[in-house]
C-alpha cells in the first residue's frame, strides 16, 4: 500500500515537472522604437485646438495612472503620461508578475493643425509562455499607439463650440 502510493508521489512530481519545463519563458529585449507621429489638419484656431486636445487627453486618460503632466497653452503643448499596458502583481508561484508600461504622448497645437507624438515606453521586450504574451513588444505598441491616434484625429476634426467664439 505505501509503496503504490509512492508511486504515485513520484508519477504526480515527473508530470508536472514536466509541465513547467514546457512553460519555460525566454525574454527577448527589444530595441525601443520611434515615436508614433501624426499631423491634424483642422478648421480651428490654436485656441480651439488646445481646449480640443486638453478635452481628448481628460477623455482617453481614463485610468489613474494615466494623468497630464504639463500643459502651456502659449506654445500650444500638452504632455502627459498614458498607461499602454497594466501590469500585473503575482502572489502564485505558478504566474509571472508583469511590469506596467507607460507611453509619454505629446501634443502641439497650432492654427489649423495639431500634432500628436507617442514615445514608446522603455524596456519593451517580448516574452511568451504556452503561447501567452507577456511582454510587450512593437507591434502591441504600435497597435494600441494607432488606436489612440486615430482617436485623436477624429475627435480634433470634430466641429466644437470653441470653434467659433
Amino acid at each position: 500500500m505505501k509503496v503504490k502510493k509512492n508511486i504515485k508521489v513520484s508519477a504526480l512530481f515527473l508530470i508536472i515537472t514536466v509541465f513547467m519545463s514546457c512553460g519555460a519563458m525566454s525574454r527577448v529585449e527589444i530595441p525601443t522604437p520611434e515615436p508614433a507621429t501624426k499631423n491634424v489638419e483642422t478648421k480651428s484656431n490654436k485656441n480651439s485646438n488646445f481646449i480640443k486636445a486638453n478635452e481628448w487627453m481628460v477623455q482617453s486618460f481614463n485610468d489613474a495612472k494615466s494623468i497630464i503632466q504639463f500643459k502651456d497653452k502659449e506654445a500650444g503643448i500638452v504632455k502627459g503620461k498614458y498607461l499602454m499596458r497594466a501590469g500585473v502583481v503575482s502572489t502564485s508561484a505558478y504566474v509571472q508578475s508583469t511590469a506596467s508600461f507607460y507611453s509619454v504622448i505629446t501634443i502641439r497645437v497650432k492654427d489649423n493643425i495639431s500634432r500628436i507624438e507617442i514615445n514608446a515606453p522603455s524596456g519593451i521586450y517580448s516574452q511568451k509562455s504556452m503561447g501567452i504574451e507577456y511582454g510587450f513588444t512593437k507591434e502591441l505598441f504600435l497597435t494600441k499607439a494607432n488606436v489612440l491616434i486615430t482617436e485623436f484625429e477624429e475627435y480634433m476634426k470634430m466641429e466644437s463650440r470653441n470653434d467659433n467664439w
